[in-house]
């Protein structure tokens, strides 16, 4: 009778060990990979017309994780930390996987209509001359979007970036990012 109770246990354990790894392992290897690739499809996409399309109308300024990094560490003098306010437009499922320290996330299907509430008003933003929103997606194409959206909401352009190569770039480039949990809820 122990037998069966024993393959039976060795099999459930064995399952659990692989449903781990399989959980810990592969699926993050395989959304990483589905990722780069949807990516690559998207740039190619009638979506990347658009924001193309965006970036002629409404010339978005950039700001590139380097540039990030140093502002938000005090080494530069042109944006001083204080003065940037940055928001995480990636949705709640992407922002699980990491949040650059100090965003504040937001996604960008709420943006339009949470951002005065919740985070900072289109008067308190234009008084200063050097009060920024950085916002950043996952490879930085909706961020583009997102802050032609908030140029039309009547925050001056010159106060709104977006962050070149979005998370990724800011990841692959070596920066620090933090778990979802430890970030600012909104």
């Amino acid at each position: 009778m122990d037998t069966p109770n024993l393959l039976i246990s060795s099999r459930l354990k064995l399952f659990q060990t692989h449903n781990i790894y399989h959980r810990s392992v592969i699926v993050p290897c395989y959304a990483q990979a589905y990722r780069k690739f949807s990516q690559s499809h998207i740039a190619n996409s009638r979506f990347s017309e658009l924001v193309s399309k965006v970036r002629e109308s409404y010339p978005i300024q950039e700001i590139t994780p380097k540039e990030l990094h140093a502002s938000l560490n005090g080494n530069t003098s042109t944006v001083t930390k204080p003065n940037i306010i940055l928001i995480d437009v990636r949705e709640k499922d992407e922002q699980l996987r990491g949040i650059i320290p100090t965003a504040i996330p937001l996604p960008r299907g709420v943006l339009e209509r949470d951002i005065e509430r919740k985070v900072v008003s289109i008067d308190e933003v234009n008084s200063e001359t050097d009060r920024n929103v950085i916002l950043y997606c996952a490879g930085g194409l909706r961020s583009i979007m997102a802050a032609e959206s908030l140029i039309r909401l009547g925050y001056k352009k010159e106060n709104v970036k977006s962050l070149k190569g979005g998370y990724d770039e800011w990841k692959e480039s070596g920066f620090e990012v933090m778990d979802y949990d430890s970030s600012k809820k909104t």
